[in-house]
């Protein structure tokens, strides 16, 4: 019979060159030295274990099924990515083949079983058999890897089958079967078998990590478009483009269970575009985009909304508001129940009461919170500054708008983050913005977030930023930036599964977003998918060369494959468009000339850095990858633990997971350390 052997209980994958166990059973294709297990993907070489990822694999098969043939570089696109037209192909081809050949030890100027044919694709030179599942091994009939994934196996040699035994078998329902001289009459189950295997694999990893959470089930999803601006003034595109993200807000927290709602930075990618919706609807893999305008009247604003079903085009609703500027707010919520109503969403009753407390807002502090959160969306030193200065000003104009308060916290976050003054004097100026923010409304989710990111970033309160980013996303599971921040969290802590998991629920909200593609990259550099990584930055630079956190992260990637020269490079680029010389981006250039050997620039780059921990500008922790780069690792140590007594959290909470740490990681003072920040 055909044998499912289950994951390990932690979920964690064998390591590299371990001792595999092998089931009977189980089909399995043979060349060479190597088995290749189709069901748990990973290749066998003389009894040692080599794990292979899912691309890599379905190379493998679609190569191994036409032995000896040419299989075109196009045909492996299509069967690879048949959905995303937003892959850079050529890239991810070359790097899934790259893995195979890794996992082959097929390097050098005579390739063994994979033969390139230059501008063309590859062909398989070996000779490949199937071990059937009573244990024999024949020709392959047909290997074959469906649209989805799943790999299924024709084989065509005697075999017998045995009742069920595993939870598969049991699912499918096999009977018994006696041998027989050929194999035909239970090809088709074995075909079932395999396929469900496999699908049955990736749901044990994603249901055994993933949160209990309704926004990650099947939902209709919606696209909010930029409000046309139409007051005949550019300078009021803070009005509409402000009114657009707090509509998206109102919808996402509408009823996340049956309707998902794009992000506003993948909205805001069409603003000024003639696409037509159809276009739109197709590129963000939405059923229905919500679009609009705003113009001034003498008493206030005119705002027009229309709702459109995509694949045909009709338009559903549409509705006129007239309403002085504070009581623009009280539009978001009817905008909500009439596209709930017509597309048969039903409303919680949470949302319900949410539109009841709906109160008009000081129209003098609208204004300046809707320049805030248009200047927050820019994500620069001077945007995120003037955004400081709108949520004040909205704020001493109406003391108990929440939402004003929230968007002041996450204006500190960013400024903090990346260098910007105040520095580490926001710090409390952030906690103190997101706390009030709750305490004038305990639903908001983007408070619950701000907090989530002041407790792991700054104050090293894990399980309480563990709690506060679970209620944000109880909350409104439709907002990205939530989803992305708690990625990078559940990073940090090495739960990589499940890191992975948000920050693809984030770029399936938000799929245009920069930032959200830069923090996947992050990710993967962390994970040591480091070409996976220059993928995804690769990515990011097709919408914007100058994407400055891009730049940092791609020499990362770059490092961590050894490119030093290349690496350097990106990081110069990265403090170059910063206009800041922040300290990490300065700490990652001075690892990367000490690995490259430029000592001279490393030790200047360092100076550097100690005359911004004496002067309050950074911590001293920034210091601790470029010592080490210099093999001075007793004063990385000390810079380490300076930055802990400091209180230098954003410095020390990549600790576990940064790869340029990995010299200091079996020595024991690392692991007292870890433990005193609080990630192991």
């Amino acid at each position: 019979m055909l044998k499912f052997r289950s994951t390990p209980e932690d979920g964690a994958p064998p390591e590299k060159g371990t001792q595999m166990e092998q089931v009977p059973g189980q089909p399995k294709l043979k060349f060479g030295p190597f088995i290749v297990d189709l069901v748990a993907g990973e290749i066998l070489k003389n009894g040692l274990r080599i794990r292979l990822q899912e691309k890599p694999l379905r190379v493998l098969v679609m190569l191994a099924e036409r032995p000896g043939q040419l299989v075109t570089r196009e045909e492996l696109n299509k069967r690879l990515w048949p959905d995303d037209t937003f892959v850079d192909f050529e890239t991810g081809l070359n790097t899934a083949v790259s893995k195979l050949r890794d996992a082959l030890s097929d390097r050098g100027q005579k390739q063994r079983y994979i033969e390139t044919i230059p501008r063309r694709g590859y062909r398989f030179l070996g000779d490949v058999k199937v071990e059937e599942v009573g244990g024999v091994a024949s020709q392959p009939e047909a290997v074959s890897t469906s649209e989805s994934g799943s790999v299924a196996i024709e084989v065509t040699d005697a075999v017998a089958v045995e009742e069920p035994e595993s939870v598969v078998d049991a699912a499918l329902n096999l009977p018994t079967v006696a041998a027989r001289p050929r194999f035909a009459a239970i090809r088709p189950y074995i075909i079932l078998f395999v396929a469900a295997g496999l699908a049955f694999t990736s749901w044990l990893l994603w249901t055994r990590f993933r949160r209990s959470n309704p926004a990650l089930a099947t939902r209709t999803m919606l696209a909010v478009l930029p409000f046309e601006n139409l007051t005949g003034d550019s300078t009021q595109d803070y009005i509409s483009d402000g009114f657009t993200e707090e509509i998206i807000t109102e919808l996402g927290q509408m009823s996340p269970n049956e309707l998902g709602i794009i992000a506003r930075t993948s909205s805001m990618v069409y603003k000024g575009q003639q696409k037509s919706i159809s276009k739109i609807a197709s590129e963000l893999h939405v059923k229905y985009v919500l679009e609009g305008s705003v113009r001034q009247t003498d008493t206030g604003f005119r705002v027009t909304a229309q709702l459109i079903r995509a694949d045909d085009q009709t338009h559903l609703w549409a509705q006129d508001y007239d309403r002085p500027m504070g009581r623009l707010v009280q539009i978001q919520g009817e905008v909500a129940q009439a596209v709930a109503r017509e597309i048969r969403v039903k409303l919680t009753p949470q949302t319900e009461s949410s539109f009841a407390r709906v109160r008009e807002v000081d129209p003098g502090a609208y204004r300046p919170f809707l320049q805030g959160r248009y200047d927050l969306a820019k994500r620069s030193g001077d945007g995120l500054t003037k955004a400081v200065v709108s949520f004040q000003d909205s704020i001493a104009k109406d003391p108990n708008y929440a939402p004003a308060y929230a968007g002041l916290a996450d204006a500190y976050n960013l400024l903090i983050y990346y260098g910007y003054p105040p520095g580490r004097e926001g710090v409390p100026l952030a906690r103190g913005a997101a706390e009030k923010a709750i305490q004038l409304d305990p639903e908001l989710a983007r408070g619950h977030a701000s907090l989530a990111y002041v407790y792991y970033m700054w104050d090293w309160k894990w399980q309480a930023a563990d709690q506060e980013f679970k209620k944000a996303l109880e909350l409104d599971p439709n907002y990205s930036t939530a989803h992305h921040w708690y990625a990078q969290f559940l990073a940090s802590r090495g739960r990589s599964v499940e890191a992975l998991a948000e920050i693809d629920e984030a770029t399936a909200l938000d799929p245009q977003s920069l930032i959200v593609w830069t923090a996947r990259a992050y990710l993967l550099y962390f994970a040591g998918e480091y070409r996976e990584s220059e993928t995804a930055c690769r990515r990011v630079f097709s919408r914007d060369p100058n994407f400055l956190v891009a730049h940092a992260v791609r020499g990362l990637a770059l490092e961590g494959e050894h490119d030093e020269a290349n690496a350097i490079l990106e990081f110069q680029r990265a403090i170059e468009l910063s206009h800041a010389r922040p300290a990490p981006y300065l700490d990652y250039l001075g690892h990367a000339y000490a690995m490259a050997g430029r000592t001279t620039e490393a030790a200047a780059i360092l100076s550097e850095l100690d005359r911004k921990a004496r002067t309050g500008e950074a911590g001293p922790a920034f210091q601790a990858a470029t010592l080490l780069g210099l093999r001075k690792k007793d004063q990385a140590f000390t810079a380490l633990e300076q930055g802990l007594a400091d209180g230098d959290a954003a410095g020390l909470i990549w600790l576990r997971v940064d790869p340029r740490f990995a010299a200091l990681r079996a020595d024991p003072r690392f692991a007292q350390l870890v433990a005193r920040v609080g990630v192991q």
